[in-house]
């Protein structure tokens, strides 16, 4: 059985991991370091192509294979090494990322290194500042991912432009165009390219270096939270469902590289600003489009986690206030909201006065919604309890809109009887519509027995009901219509509680598709019409006189009569 060395296989991953602009540096591809004479890189080059020619491998001290990945030499790869160092700026470029060898030190240095003994080799570079020193310990740093040692000495390489100077003249002589200010970001971006950024600008002092990686770092973190909004928007008009997932994603797609972004810019500036508040209110609308389509019975639940969220990360005011907005509605939704175990009722319930809302002020549409909507109610009276405040709510809110209809349709029956007492024609019309009245009366009291059985708040009761079933009462007993067995069901009184209201559910800055009733409860009483009746009463006890005696000529005559005595009484 073979062992395989544990150091070994280390070495082999880490050289998998190293710059690529290290591995294959061309400098090191032809085996020289950066200030080479030209006749040492074509003695090496010459010798490559004739190794290669009869298929041997070639190798040169500076290969360091125990530090970084070894070299598999090609014609082409020498080639387009060679290519790679013919202009001036190219050398610059790539000498940023390889050796250099100025002082007698260095030939020690890389003794050591050569022989695998890195950390002596530092040991000596480290003993006296010199551009050689700095650059050779920049290229060992980089080997080992020690991102702020390369960086450290690059500022301080990059701050002396003695250093930099020095290094171009070594590098490209004098007359090569290279400008020395723009080597360090040179350097920066080489970097940025290979390194993630978020590793390298924690290890940067220099201001301006600092400025410079940050735009490198921001630009592709905005795209990126740009490009995740603009797909979130492709689920617009797609339904609730896609719209949550739209959201969703967008939500936990964006937090890391809106946090790193966070890191990068402060809350106080306006490009970071702009993309919070551009993500926050996508976020929002996809909450608020979901909610409003959606029929699930946890929907406001699902959205507020939405908007909570948008409202967490915008930062401009506008933004604020309208997240602050969103979500103060939906949480006032949430707390009207029926609970789950009643929720396939309440919208039932709201099924019924839908239908009912489309309908015309009659009593018989009125008793429908009552007999309809009653089996929800005691379903939801067993599981919530008669006192429970949902349960009091929406029965109270069947009741005012029932009521709404009964009041309408007896005031309008009293109004047909505004009787002109010089028009026989009117006085007649009046008496053979007395039964039509005498009819809507017997419907209401039906409808108000109805009633009598709901539970309701104790406001609405004392206030509102009670007040409108005894004037229905007052009417019926003076036309004669039975009110028998009228002491209404009456069940523990709440003390304090609102009128009903509507439970549709209302929404903000958005198209919201639930209906809003338009019966929110009585705002009308019954109109008592006690001289209208009286006349009644009289021409009614004339008619049915005044028959008995002359038959048909008899019975009007008495209903003149009558009307006749009514008048003098009124005037």
């Amino acid at each position: 059985m073979n062992f395989v060395n544990k150091g070994s296989l280390l070495a082999v991953f880490v050289n998998e991991i190293r710059m690529n602009v290290l591995k294959n540096n061309p400098y090191r591809l032809l085996g020289v370091y950066t200030n080479s004479p030209t006749k040492e890189r074509l003695a090496n080059h010459n010798r490559m192509k004739a190794f290669l020619k009869v298929g041997k491998s070639v190798s040169f001290s500076l290969d360091l294979p125990q530090y970084l990945q070894p070299i598999n030499r090609t014609e082409t790869l020498v080639a387009d090494a060679d290519a790679k160092l013919a202009l001036p700026k190219d050398q610059m470029f790539y000498a940023l990322f390889w050796f250099i060898k100025t002082t007698p030190l260095d030939d020690i240095a890389f003794n050591h290194l050569i022989a695998g003994e890195r950390s002596k080799a530092e040991e000596i570079w480290q003993k006296k500042e010199t551009l050689s020193s700095l650059q050779n310990r920049i290229v060992c740093a980089l080997m080992c991912d020690d991102y702020k040692q390369a960086l450290s000495c690059a500022e301080t390489l990059y701050a002396n432009m003695e250093y930099v100077n020095q290094f171009v003249s070594a590098v490209v002589g004098t007359g090569g165009n290279v400008s020395v200010t723009d080597l360090p970001f040179t350097f920066l971006d080489a970097l940025c390219e290979e390194i993630d950024v978020q590793k390298i600008l924690p290890h940067i002092e220099n201001s301006i270096w600092k400025k410079h990686i940050s735009g490198k770092a921001i630009n592709p973190l905005i795209d990126t939270i740009q490009n995740a909004i603009a797909i979130a928007k492709k689920s617009r008009g797609k339904g609730s469902q896609a719209r949550l997932e739209a959201g969703e994603v967008l939500m936990k797609g964006t937090k890391a590289t809106l946090q790193q972004l966070m890191s990068l810019l402060p809350k106080t500036d306006l490009q970071y600003q702009m993309i919070a508040d551009k993500l926050g209110l996508e976020i929002l609308q996809c909450g608020i489009d979901y909610f409003n389509e959606a029929d699930e019975a946890d929907a406001a639940h699902k959205a507020m986690k939405l908007q909570k969220y948008a409202k967490g990360i915008v930062a401009g005011q506008m933004a604020k206030d309208r997240c602050n907005e969103n979500v103060n509605t939906l949480q006032k939704i949430i707390d009207n909201m029926p609970p789950p175990e009643v929720y396939s009722e309440d919208r039932a319930i709201h099924e019924e006065l839908r239908k009912y809302c489309l309908l015309p002020d009659k009593i018989c549409y009125a008793v429908t919604l009552l007999n309809n909507t009653k089996p929800h109610l005691q379903a939801i009276k067993r599981k919530l309890g008669t006192t429970n405040d949902y349960y009091l709510k929406i029965s109270t809110r069947i009741v005012g809109n029932a009521l709404s209809n009964v009041i309408a349709e007896v005031n309008e029956a009293q109004s047909m009887f505004g009787v002109d007492k010089g028009d026989s024609n009117a006085t007649l019309a009046a008496i053979l519509r007395m039964s039509h009245v005498k009819s809507v009366l017997e419907e209401a009291w039906k409808a108000t027995r109805i009633m009598d059985g709901f539970d309701m708040e104790a406001g609405f009761k004392s206030k509102r009901y009670n007040e409108n079933r005894s004037t229905l009462k007052r009417l019926c007993e003076q036309l004669g219509v039975s009110t028998s067995i009228d002491t209404p069901r009456t069940s523990t009184p709440r003390i304090n509680l609102n009128e009903p209201t509507s439970t549709a559910r209302p929404y903000p800055t958005t198209t919201n598709s639930t209906f809003e009733s338009r019966k929110q409860g009585p705002t009308s009483s019954i109109s008592s019409g006690g001289g209208c009746v009286l006349g009644l009463v009289l021409s009614g006890l004339g008619l049915v006189i005044g028959g008995a005696i002359g038959g048909v000529g008899g019975a009007v005559f008495g209903a003149l009569v009558g009307f006749g005595i009514w008048g003098k009484i009124s005037d």
